[in-house]
């Protein structure tokens, strides 16, 4: 891992549980259905700019984090100043697809003051991390501190988009926290793990607490689900089973 104090060449790199596929084979079909993605979300609100987009599921391992992961990755290949947050703060992910600590990060900026440029990783020109940091005590109350969200609103002036990796639904109530400051919120659900009524009651508790829903995205689609895809906003082709099969 990298020290805490060097936070300018953090490298996208293949593990066992994430793959950055849009980073290493940005022309495979899959980097393609992530593009889509991207050009979905940018068009499903005409008015309101969609600068924060949080990113949940109904349960774990759906493809929640590889999602987020590639998403800010394609934004930024698109010379989109990119942050990719990392909200789970009680099984924090993003750092493991990162070569980069977690031990200083989004905890250590709202709690001790810390600089950005102390807690901020550098993957590329367009693409920055900002890690979860050290496990909190409280999660739910550090979500809901005006500090934290005084710090987004400050971080949205410095970046054209974020991506905000949020725990799933039914474990806790921080995804619908984080939802009520964020632009837009998208459920990922993984083909054939999430039923309908799950993935329906999961949207129904984000949209009576605020969330904007933008659509919901369908991980490890393949042919034969085309009827389970159906209404679904965007979902990925076959290949998905390319990315990852973790969380």
């Amino acid at each position: 891992m990298k020290e805490a104090n060097d936070r300018t060449n953090a490298k996208l790199f293949v593990s066992g549980e994430y793959r950055v596929i849009s980073s290493r084979e940005p022309h495979s079909t899959v980097s393609e259905q992530y593009r889509k993605l991207r050009t979905n979300i940018d068009y499903s609100s005409f008015n309101d700019e969609l600068k924060v987009i949080n990113l949940t599921s109904s349960v774990p391992g759906e493809g929640k984090t590889v999602t987020a992961l590639n998403l800010a990755t394609v934004y930024s290949q698109s010379e989109i100043k990119t942050l990719v947050i990392d909200m789970d703060l009680r099984k924090p992910k993003i750092h493991r697809a990162f070569n980069i600590s977690n031990s200083i990060g989004l905890a250590q900026t709202v709690i001790n003051d810390m600089a950005l440029e102390k807690t901020i990783y550098k993957a590329s020109e367009f693409l920055h991390v900002l890690p979860a940091g050290d496990k909190l005590p409280f999660p739910s109350e550090f979500l809901l501190s005006k500090k934290l969200h005084a710090l987004i609103e400050t971080l949205k002036e410095k970046y054209d988009k974020i991506i905000i990796d949020c725990p799933p639904m039914t474990a806790v109530t921080d995804a619908s926290i984080i939802s009520k400051f964020s632009d837009g919120t998208a459920l990922v659900i993984a083909s054939r793990k999430t039923s309908a009524d799950v993935a329906s009651s999961v949207v129904k508790n984000l949209k009576e607490n605020g969330a904007n829903m933008i659509g919901a995205i369908l991980t490890r689609v393949q042919k034969r689900d085309a009827k389970y895809a159906a209404g679904y906003y965007y979902y990925y082709s076959e290949n998905y089973e390319e990315v990852s099969d973790k969380d």
